[in-house]
C-alpha cells in the first residue's frame, strides 16, 4: 500500500511540474538561467608576469550579477577534481589565492556587456619557487532593481555569439609560476587498439614529474601520402599532485596509406617550455 501511495504522489508531482512549465511557455517565460560567453578557459601567469586579464560577456538580454570567491581543488588518480576542505593541505599543491588580487570582486553585467577582470600577483620576497593554483568561482546573485535592462541609456548590441547556460555559477583555474620550475614529461606504453567500450583508438599513459603541472594538448597524426592527417586530439591536464594519467584518443577512421601514428604534445602557450612547435612523444604502428 505504501509503495502505491508513493507512486501516486510521484505522478502528481510530475504532473504539477509539467503544468508549471506549460504555463510558463504560454506566458513566454522560461526558468531563470545565467548565460555568459567565456573567452578563456583558464588564467595562466608565467614567472615573469605580474598580472593577467580574464574576459567574460553577458549574452542575454537581461542584467546579470555575480560575485567572485576563491576555492581550492585537488585532482584524484582518475583525473577528477575534488574540493579541498578549508585548511586542508596536500603534497604538491600550493594555493594561489593568498597571493592574488582580483578586481572587481562583484560583477554587474548589462545585456551584451563585455567585462574585463584583472588579476594581479603579489609575490613576497621569500615566496618559494613552484606552481601556485586556485580556482576563481563566479556565483550568481540577485540583480538589484535599480539595474533595469530596459533603461534607454543602456546600449545593446545585436551581435549573436555562442553562449554557455549557467544555473549555479562556474569556476576557472588560476595558475601562476614563481621562480624556476621544472617539468619532465613522457609517454608510457602507447599503442593502438580497442578499449572496453569497443571503440578503436590510441591509448597511452602520460607521465609528469617536477614542480609544475602538465597542461596542453596531444595530437595524433599520420602521413597519408605526402599530406599529414589528423587522427585525433585530446587535452592534457595533470596537476602537480599526480605523477601520471591514462588517456584514450578515439580514432574513427584510418585513411589508406596511414601505417604509423605520431603523438605530438603542445604545451600551454604560457608554459616556459612553449616554443610554438609540438614535442614528438611517440610513434605507434596502426597496422
Amino acid at each position: 500500500m505504501l509503495e502505491t501511495e508513493l507512486a501516486l504522489l510521484r505522478q502528481i508531482r510530475r504532473g504539477f511540474i509539467f503544468f508549471i512549465f506549460f504555463l510558463c511557455a504560454l506566458a513566454g517565460a522560461s526558468p531563470p538561467s545565467h548565460a555568459l560567453l567565456l573567452l578563456e578557459e583558464m588564467v595562466y601567469i608565467g614567472p615573469k608576469a605580474g598580472a593577467a586579464t580574464f574576459k567574460i560577456k553577458n549574452t542575454t538580454q537581461r542584467a546579470e550579477a555575480y560575485r567572485m570567491e576563491w576555492v581550492n581543488l585537488k585532482m584524484d588518480p582518475e583525473g577528477r577534481k575534488k574540493m579541498m576542505a578549508p585548511g586542508e593541505t596536500m603534497p604538491g599543491v600550493m594555493p594561489a589565492q593568498d597571493y592574488m588580487y582580483l578586481s572587481p570582486r562583484r560583477l554587474m553585467l548589462m545585456p551584451d556587456q563585455l567585462q574585463h577582470l584583472r588579476l594581479m600577483v603579489r609575490r613576497p620576497s621569500d615566496l618559494p619557487p613552484g606552481e601556485y593554483r586556485s580556482y576563481m568561482v563566479f556565483s550568481p546573485e540577485p540583480v538589484p532593481k535599480a539595474f533595469d535592462p530596459a533603461n534607454p541609456q543602456v546600449k545593446v548590441s545585436q551581435r549573436t555569439e555562442a553562449t554557455m547556460d549557467l544555473l549555479t555559477g562556474f569556476r576557472i583555474p588560476v595558475f601562476f609560476l614563481q621562480g624556476e620550475t621544472v617539468l619532465n614529461i613522457a609517454v608510457i606504453n602507447p599503442g593502438y587498439g580497442r578499449n572496453q567500450q569497443g571503440k578503436d583508438g590510441i591509448h597511452f599513459i602520460f607521465a609528469r614529474e617536477g614542480t609544475r603541472s602538465a597542461i596542453g594538448k596531444m595530437e595524433a597524426n599520420c602521413m597519408a601520402g605526402e599530406q599529414p592527417v589528423r587522427l585525433s586530439e585530446t587535452r592534457i591536464q595533470i596537476f602537480t599532485e599526480l605523477p601520471s594519467l591514462d588517456y584514450f584518443m578515439p580514432v574513427s577512421d584510418i585513411p589508406p596509406g596511414c601505417s604509423v601514428a605520431t603523438l605530438d604534445y603542445m604545451p600551454h602557450p604560457a608554459d616556459p617550455d612553449y616554443t610554438g612547435f609540438p614535442v614528438r612523444m611517440a610513434e605507434i604502428p596502426l597496422r
